[in-house]
C-alpha cells in the first residue's frame, strides 16, 4: 500500500515507517514545509495515498508556559487540520481509505480504569490538547475511515521514555518517580507498530483504540521490573518536588497517570506479542 506518515522523524514515527516499509509498503514522508506550504499543496502530496498516518506533535515534556502551551496545541491542531483540507480538496476517487491520526492516554482520568468507552476524562491541558485533537478528525467520519489512536507509554531502546531512562539504570542511578504509585500504561514498539498494521488492513476498524498493553501497571512495578532485567539497583526515588522545579505543572506528565486498557483491540482480534512489562523489557533489553 502507498501510506503517507507525517511525525515520520520522531522516535514512533522512524519505528513505525521502518516497519511499513520492511513489510512491502510505499512511504511518502509528510514534511514540515509540506503543512507551510497549505492544503492545496498538501493535497497533491496524498492524493495518491490509500492511508494517512498522522503523527506529528511537538513534544509535550517541556515547561507549559504560555508559549509553549501554543506550541504544543497548534502543532496538533493546524497539522490535523490542513490534513483533514487536504482530503477533502481532493475528489472521492482520490482520497485515502483510511486516516489514523494521533492523541494520547492523557485524556483519561488519573483514577479508576479506562477502555475506550470511558468518558472520564480528565479537566487539565492535556487533555483539552487531545480533545481538541481528535475534534479536528471529526469531519472526515461520513467520508473515509477514520482511527484515532490514543497512545500510552511507548518502550523502545532507541528513544521515547525507556530511551532515556536506561543510562540510568545501568549506572545504578534508576528509582521510582514520586510515590511510584501513579498508573504506567506501556505499549511495546513493536506492539504498536503491529497493531498500527492491523488497523490498516482491518477495514472494518474505525474510532478510539487505545494503544497500550493489556496489563498496565504502576511506576514502582516498572521501575522494579527494569531494575531486575538489568541487573541493576535502582533505590533512589525522584522527588516530586525536584520534577516540578524543572517542568513545573508538565511534572504530571511524570508524578501522575491514568490506568487504560486496550479493550477494542483486544475484541478485534489483535493479539500481544509483549502483553507483560517483563516480555517487553526482556526483549528490548
Amino acid at each position: 500500500m502507498k501510506i503517507a506518515i507525517s511525525g515520520s522523524t520522531g522516535f514512533i514515527g522512524k519505528q513505525l515507517s521502518e516497519y511499513l516499509l520492511q513489510s512491502g509498503n510505499e512511504l511518502i514522508a509528510i514534511s514540515r514545509n509540506d503543512f507551510v506550504n497549505g492544503s492545496n499543496q498538501l493535497a497533491k502530496i496524498v492524493n495518491s495515498a490509500d492511508v494517512i498516518i498522522n503523527l506529528a506533535g511537538s513534544s509535550v515534556l517541556c515547561r507549559w508556559n504560555k508559549r509553549n502551551k501554543e506550541i504544543i496545541l497548534s502543532s496538533r491542531i493546524q497539522t490535523t487540520r490542513t490534513l483533514v483540507d487536504a482530503i477533502q480538496k481532493n475528489g472521492s476517487e482520490n482520497r485515502p481509505k483510511l486516516f489514523i491520526n494521533a492523541s494520547a492516554i492523557g485524556i483519561y482520568q488519573n483514577s479508576g480504569v479506562h477502555d475506550e468507552f470511558s468518558s472520564a476524562f480528565d479537566s487539565g491541558f492535556l487533555a483539552s490538547v487531545c480533545k481538541a485533537w481528535e475534534n479536528e478528525t471529526t469531519r472526515l467520519n461520513d467520508e473515509i475511515r477514520v482511527c484515532r489512536v490514543r497512545i500510552g507509554i511507548v518502550l523502545g531502546a532507541s528513544g521515547g521514555s525507556l530511551g532515556k531512562m536506561l543510562p540510568l539504570f545501568k549506572a545504578g542511578l534508576g528509582g521510582k518517580i514520586g510515590s511510584g504509585k501513579q498508573s504506567f500504561s506501556f505499549i511495546h514498539i513493536l506492539d504498536f507498530c503491529r497493531a498500527v498494521e492491523y488497523l490498516i488492513h482491518k477495514n472494518s476498524s474505525s474510532g478510539v483504540y487505545n494503544m497500550v498493553s493489556p496489563e498496565p501497571i504502576t511506576n514502582v512495578l516498572f521501575t522494579k521490573a527494569l531494575s531486575e532485567c538489568l541487573h541493576c539497583p535502582a533505590i533512589f526515588t525522584v522527588p516530586e518536588f525536584a520534577l516540578k522545579l524543572v517542568y513545573g505543572d508538565a511534572a504530571e506528565l511524570l508524578t501522575k497517570g491514568a490506568c487504560v486498557k486496550p479493550a477494542r483491540l483486544l475484541e478485534a482480534g489483535f493479539q500481544f506479542k509483549f502483553p507483560d512489562i517483563k516480555s517487553a523489557l526482556a526483549d528490548i533489553i
